[in-house]
């Protein structure tokens, strides 16, 4: 029976004609390496020695293929554009759910490019083992090193192919080489300009990450994690150490609530992490159930926030020293002007960690009792580190894009990091149509033209006044034009605020 195999212009004219990076590296690699149609289901992400060059093969006939150029590069390509996803499988579907791709849909693909290349023979992956396999056996090499590459034991079938490459035309170079890897180099089909190219600027493969089993969208819990912020915390343990209140400043998303929250877990429990300076008998209130659950019984019914204030003086003086509590008061910008002397006998008691967005000037009486510390925005080390703590379970079809849109967008603020992430975190896999549609307002620049406006409505005033001492008619028009263009611009201005 004639084996059925394809001659090398029906091998350039099946590959030219394949439009899909994994498709191509699929056919590439059973050009190249005479795989199995059942093996290809077999074959993981682990199966590719990117460094070595080397295909494990899994199942009846484990063992190690070499790859050439050809297949690598296919087979590097494919790794850049497979999405992260839960599933190991080297080679899986892009449309649908994810999972491993079947030899059926494998077959499908083939005889569709083959008809799409116009070869009027039936071609199969069997077809395209084959087709390895006479183009191996035109190297003369030995039957026995055949044998071990094909992975056959049957004589027969290695006399067909022999027979094959004998009536085969000279498709390739004659050389004898017995080292498997040079000789799967020689059944490369692409010319020998492209294959110099390949080995002076090999296509650099990216290796799948590993993605955690856990569903839905990662949470970054203060109490375990925390990304560039090490100076911060050891500058609130020194503050603590030395009994000196300390202030975080930094705008809102920077991460104040999280890095207060972790500081609760590093100091300990003789924390009390209170949200909110206001109302300041709410906060009195928990400082007193610390000091005292019984403190209600010893004060007189509805005390006022001075009373409750001495209370809380009298009675923090007198507890140890080594024991006492520390306050972490966030957003202590929404401290109330009239509550300044009552949250002044509490920097007095207490060592207090605060956070705020900003200093405002009639609060100046609180500011001056810290030692203030302006967060800024994370590095791009930390900012890349969050991101991929927060990925970890997501699939994503281009993770470079991804982190490149989070990054200018996010303007590396974590909370626009986390809501970034979150725009994406309930699709099945993160395409790049979807990376392209998140967006986040900390990265949009605004500029405060409004100086530029009035001094430009100024010229234009002038040059009316000009242009009416001068009788120039045109110049009059001209400048009342311009003065309505410029109060149109800055009616928008203020609308857009």
């Amino acid at each position: 029976m004639q084996i059925e195999y394809l001659t090398l212009s029906e091998i350039n004219a099946l590959l030219h004609n394949i439009d899909n990076v994994r498709d191509q590296a699929i056919i590439t690699l059973i050009i190249n390496t005479g795989i199995f149609l059942n093996e290809l289901p077999l074959l993981t992400t682990e199966s590719v020695n990117w460094d070595e060059k080397i295909l494990t093969i899994p199942g009846n006939r484990a063992g190690k293929i070499p790859l050439n150029d050809q297949v690598f590069q296919a087979l590097a390509n494919w790794s850049k554009e497979r999405p992260t996803v839960r599933s190991t499988a080297l080679f899986i579907t892009t449309k649908g759910k994810v999972k491993e791709l079947s030899p059926r849909g494998v077959d499908k693909l083939i005889r569709k490019y083959a008809k799409k290349a116009g070869i009027s023979k039936r071609v199969n992956a069997q077809v395209l083992r084959n087709t390895f396999a006479v183009r191996l056996l035109a190297k003369e090499i030995s039957l026995a090193k055949a044998t071990e590459i094909l992975g056959i034991n049957d004589p027969q079938s290695i006399k067909k192919y022999s027979q094959a490459a004998k009536e085969a035309p000279a498709t390739v170079e004659l050389k004898t080489k017995q080292d498997p890897a040079e000789v799967v180099e020689h059944v490369d089909t692409r010319p020998k300009f492209w294959q110099m190219i390949g080995k002076l600027f090999p296509t650099k493969p990216h290796p799948a990450k590993k993605m955690s089993e856990l569903k839905g969208p990662i949470v970054p819990s203060p109490e375990e994690v925390i990304f560039g912020r090490s100076g911060a915390i050891e500058e609130i343990k020194s503050a603590v150490s030395h009994n000196q209140s300390l202030l975080l400043i930094g705008p809102i998303g920077i991460g104040k609530t999280h890095l207060l929250r972790h500081a609760q877990k590093i100091i300990g429990p003789n924390t009390i992490y209170i949200p909110s300076p206001a109302p300041i008998k709410i906060v009195l209130n928990q400082v007193c159930e610390r000091l005292n659950p019984d403190w209600q019984k010893q004060i007189k019914p509805r005390a006022t926030t001075r009373e409750i204030a001495e209370y809380i003086s009298n009675t923090s003086q007198t507890s140890d020293i080594e024991h006492r509590t520390i306050l972490l008061i966030d957003n202590l910008h929404n401290l109330r002007v009239s509550d300044i002397d009552i949250f002044l006998v509490l920097l007095e008691n207490f060592t207090i960690i605060s956070a705020a967005d900003e200093l405002k000037p009639k609060l100046k009486q609180a500011w001056w009792k810290f030692k203030q510390l302006e967060l800024s925005n994370l590095t791009d080390n930390a900012a890349k580190e969050l991101i991929k703590y927060l990925t970890q379970n997501l699939s994503i079809s281009d993770y470079e894009l991804l982190e490149t849109r989070i990054l200018t967008f996010s303007n590396k603020l974590p909370l626009a990091i986390v809501d970034m992430v979150h725009q994406v975190s309930h699709r099945p896999i993160v395409t790049r149509d979807s990376v392209r549609e998140i967006y986040h307002e900390a990265g949009v620049r605004y500029r405060d033209w409004t100086m530029a406006i009035v001094i430009l409505w100024g010229i234009a005033i002038m040059f009316r006044f000009v242009a009416l001492g001068t009788h120039s008619f045109e110049g009059y028009i001209l400048a009342g034009f311009g003065m309505a263009v410029l109060g149109v611009i800055r009616f928008f201005m203020f609308k857009m605020r």
